[in-house]
Parts: structure tokens; C-alpha cells; sequence
């Protein structure tokens, strides 16, 4: 069935007004353990190198525990992981999305609803 309205909204997380999670962190922080790297993770959304970083201090600072560890270069090379802290956030903060999404679609079938009824 095709639904003529189409609810859009976007979730954000914040702490103390400043920006902790939304969906492009967490595509961030997936990509790191997916690649291991900050650096790959960036490439793959087409960001910049600094603007990675900068999500990840941010959200390192607004956190209680570390979320992203990084490791240095040297003979191994460097590379990025996420915690197991920054494993779970990123699980909760998929299902909160989820359980948004499944609600915006019961109100858009209550527009639909209240509107065919003008028809």
C-alpha cells in the first residue's frame, strides 16, 4: 500500500545541550570496527580526516567511559576499535531508531487515515 504522507525526523542524542550520537556518528563508529581505521572509516563516508577526529574526541569527552581507542603506528601500524562500551551504544542507539521508525509509521498510517476519510 502506498502512503501518501511520509514522516521524516532524525534522532539526536545530547548531553547537556552538545551533540553525543546522531546517525552520522554512528555510521562513524561502525565504519572504525568495521576497518579498524579512522582514517578508512572517513574515506568510505567521504569526510574529512580532521572532521572524524573531531566526532570522536566529542564523543569520547561527552561520554562516561571510552567509546573509540586508538592505537599509534609503529612496526604493526596504527588503527581504531571501538570498546565494548562503544559496541553496546551503538547496538542501543540502532534500536531506539528502530522503535522511532516503527512508531513514525503507525502516525503516518493515521494521516493517511484521517485523510482518505476527506476523500
Amino acid at each position: 500500500m502506498h502512503k501518501a504522507f511520509k514522516i521524516t525526523a532524525d534522532i539526536e542524542i545530547r548531553k547537556n545541550g552538545a551533540l553525543f550520537l546522531d546517525r552520522k556518528r554512528i555510521e562513524l563508529l561502525r565504519r572504525i570496527r568495521l576497518t579498524g581505521s579512522i582514517l578508512a572509516a572517513s574515506k568510505e563516508m567521504k569526510i574529512s580526516y580532521q572532521m572524524a577526529w573531531t566526532y570522536i574526541k566529542e564523543i569520547n569527552a561527552i561520554s562516561p567511559l571510552p567509546v573509540v581507542t586508538m592505537q599509534r603506528g609503529g612496526t604493526n601500524g596504527g588503527g581504531a576499535g571501538l570498546t565494548e562500551y562503544g559496541l553496546s551504544l551503538v547496538g542501543k542507539y540502532l534500536f531506539v531508531e528502530q522503535k522511532h521508525q516503527e512508531y513514525l509509521s503507525v502516525l503516518e498510517e493515521d494521516m493517511d487515515l484521517c485523510f482518505s476519510k476527506l476523500k
